[in-house]
């Protein structure tokens, strides 16, 4: 109990620590400053682990794990887990979620009504569906996933592996891939 009340505790602590970060600076690759913050926390959780009673101070023998490091494994999975499924999705869909952004902009508009045009145009808070196809390029290009030449955007080895991989896991799954 001790390993999960301790994920729990550095799992709330990585989402504040990534909060605050996003608030105080204008960080360019999100998901790597949150894999950042996430790592730093692991050895901050093993510390905890390590130096603290192994009831924490207040649980009844029933619930301490008489295995210490199978208490810290199972409380690093926990941690890891809420990170890469809930905290780093979380935050993903809310900063790249196009489908969400698009609701959230009809929502805040007058009568929280929209034509085809003006969503396409007030995208993204009025910064429009061009600089949210640029920003999803732009992306592809720093991460070495694609590259621009002559004009066009070409698919990198890199950028190929991954598109297969996903593509893979698409049809493994049975998502839509139709366009």
């Amino acid at each position: 109990m001790k390993g999960l009340l301790l994920a729990l505790a550095c799992s709330a602590s990585t989402a504040v620590g990534v909060t605050v970060l996003f608030a105080v600076r204008d960080v360019a690759r999100r998901a790597a400053a949150m894999a950042a913050v996430f790592l730093l926390s692991v050895p901050v959780y093993l510390a905890a682990h390590r130096f603290t009673p192994a009831d924490l101070g207040f649980l009844p023998p029933a619930l301490v794990e008489p295995c210490a490091w199978l208490d810290a494994a199972f409380g690093l999975v926990v941690h890891a887990a809420l990170f890469a499924g809930g905290w780093l999705q979380l935050y993903n869909l809310a900063d790249r979620g196009f489908s969400l952004r698009i609701l959230i902009d009809v929502a805040e508009a007058p009568a929280a009504r929209l034509t085809g045009e003006q969503i396409a145009a007030g995208y993204g808070g009025g910064r429009g569906a061009a600089w949210m196809r640029e920003k999803r390029i732009e992306g592809l290009v720093e991460t070495g996933l694609a590259r621009w030449d002559g004009g066009r955007l070409h698919v990198t080895p890199k950028g190929r592996g991954v598109a297969r991989l996903f593509g893979r896991l698409r049809a493994l799954l049975r998502i839509d891939t139709r366009q």
